[in-house]
């Protein structure tokens, strides 16, 4: 199985993804985020370019049924309902709707990649269901790591590093790798010990932490917490279930 990784989204990455499997990261928070969402009963996460997308589709679909959730530099929009913390999507706030979702790294992906046979969000508080399922894919997989305004982000690699160790060694996948997914795998083996500690003190985990958000940081790092598998399907991600 070939395997690519990128560490940061990259121009006309369309290209390399036809019918392969696409696994989407940006732990810190937008993957962990629609995880915590579909977990709390979301019917569905619309991944948005920017916030006046996000409101005019709210408007077409219906305020009643809607929430506008995203960030900008770490902070919520003004005027959206939700920021980008996975604690604000409680089952009290977000049952039965549909999150129109717009962040500064993590959705920006989803708009450029239709021609991808499977498309997953992955985190780390889903990886043993994304590794499952990839699996059993089959198809080449490429994954795209979130970063941090088109910086390297120690986080998603560390996930996608993550993803790679599991399916060699839990799923026995015979796996060829480009030189980014061997660098991931080989960072996420030299860490795999202390993964909450290496991330906290990552550049985000430090910037969200000054912000206020150090419990989004720990949530985040919590292996298999939220065992949901986020597929999207006609621009929505929603549960795939099993």
């Amino acid at each position: 199985m070939r395997i690519d990784l990128f560490l940061v989204p990259v121009p006309n990455i369309e290209s390399q993804l036809s019918d392969k499997t696409l696994v989407v990261i940006d732990i810190l928070r937008a993957s962990t985020t629609i995880c915590q969402a579909l977990k709390s009963g979301a019917r569905a996460v619309i991944p948005v370019m920017e916030p006046g997308e996000a409101a005019e589709m709210r408007t077409k679909i219906g305020i009643e049924t809607t929430v506008l959730g995203g960030e900008r530099n770490g902070l919520k929009i003004e005027g959206f309902d939700l920021g980008n913390s996975p604690l604000e999507y409680t089952e009290e706030k977000v049952k039965g709707k549909t999150i129109i979702l717009t962040t500064s790294n993590g959705t920006r992906v989803y708009n450029r990649t239709a021609a991808s046979k499977l498309i997953l969000t992955g985190a780390l508080v889903n990886i043993s269901r994304v590794v499952k399922r990839t699996a059993q894919a089959g198809n080449d997989i490429v994954i795209i790591c979130a970063g941090q305004n088109g910086d390297f982000s120690i986080e998603d690699t560390l996930c996608g590093g993550m993803l790679l160790h599991r399916l060699a060694t839990d799923e026995k996948t015979e796996m060829e790798l480009n030189d980014a997914a061997s660098l991931a795998l080989l960072l996420y083996r030299s860490n795999s010990r202390t993964l909450k500690q290496t991330i906290s003190r990552g550049e985000h985990g430090r910037y969200l932490t000054k912000l206020g958000f150090e419990a989004d940081v720990n949530m985040a790092t919590e292996t298999d917490s939220m065992p949901v598998l986020p597929i999207l399907k006609d621009s929505r991600i929603i549960i795939e279930e099993t």
